[in-house]
């Protein structure tokens, strides 16, 4: 799901963390830093399959043994909007 700058962000975004709470840093990083028009990965993708991709490259400093891939699913809305 490409992040767009717009009053409604929804959809999901996968991570790549040994932990819930790593991955949920790692999609704060990078969605404080799309803001910004950087576009470094912090091990986090648009899509499933690039992140299950690139956990299982064995060029990639991933370890599939510790390392999973999390979904974060997104609601950032104006808050008066159902």
């Amino acid at each position: 799901m490409p992040i767009t700058h717009s009053d409604r962000i929804s959809g999901t975004i996968y991570a790549i963390a040994s932990s819930a709470e790593h991955a949920g840093d790692l999609a704060m990083d990078y969605l404080r830093d799309k803001t910004d028009g950087k576009t470094e990965s912090y091990s986090v993708f648009d899509h499933q399959k690039d992140a299950d991709s690139e956990l299982h490259n064995k060029f990639s400093s991933y370890d599939p043994d510790r390392d999973r891939v999390y979904a974060i699913s997104l609601d950032i809305r104006i808050a008066d909007e159902q």
